[in-house]
């Protein structure tokens, strides 16, 4: 068995541990005093910046974003790319259905100040899941299909950067423990791997046909 597969499974194993521990708890020692550090940054607009990563990390807005990037490799007839981005908004099914199966409460008033009202799960965020499936792919293939050298480590760090900040902001907003968070980064990070695996799997194929 490869390191990759290990790690992986490893992966999978603290997934599920995580959400079972999340459907009995409603929090974990420590997400309060957290949350707490988190809604304590004063920074200049900060509370803008939340809201508006928070805005973009929708699930609308990431659906248009990946759908957009299908169409684009689609037209551009790169099928390793378009099958891969397909896979990846198909899975943003799958933390919805996370979310009902460990049915997890979000934060309350009583404990974190909530700056957006909220409805629903808390138990895995869906904006670090789907921010780390659909940000995490953009990252991995810029290098692929991005030509201009000078642009790729900025649009890296910009991918990077709203993975972090996406999950800053749905604590600061009051909208999540950080656990929550952890869970849809793990989740989705797992999601990831496999869609990368599928992408490398779909490329090798491709190539090994071209040469025959």
């Amino acid at each position: 068995m490869s390191f990759m597969r290990i790690r992986l499974l490893a992966a999978i194993f603290v997934a599920i541990l995580l959400s079972a521990a999340a459907a009995i708890q409603d929090h974990f020692f420590g997400d309060l005093f957290l949350a707490k550090a988190i809604q304590e940054i004063r920074l200049a607009r900060w509370e803008e910046t939340m809201g508006m990563v928070s805005t973009i990390g929708k699930a609308l807005p990431m659906a248009v974003l990946g759908l957009a990037c299908f169409v684009w490799f689609l037209w551009k007839k790169q099928k390793a790319e378009y099958i891969v981005l397909g896979a990846a908004l198909l899975s943003m099914a799958v933390n919805p259905l996370l979310k009902l199966l460990v049915d997890r409460p979000r934060p309350t008033e009583d404990l974190v100040i909530i700056f957006r009202d909220v409805t629903g799960l808390g138990f895995p965020s869906g904006h670090a899941y789907t921010a780390m499936v659909i940000f995490g792919l953009l990252f991995y293939l810029t290098p692929i299909v991005v030509t201009w050298k000078m642009a790729i480590p900025i649009l890296r760090i910009a991918f990077l950067a709203l993975i972090v900040l996406m999950g800053i902001s749905r604590v600061y907003l009051g909208a999540h423990w950080p656990s929550d968070v952890l869970g849809g980064f793990l989740v989705g990070g797992i999601m990831l791997t496999l869609l990368i695996h599928l992408h490398h799997q779909y490329s090798s194929q491709l190539q090994t046909s071209q040469l025959r």
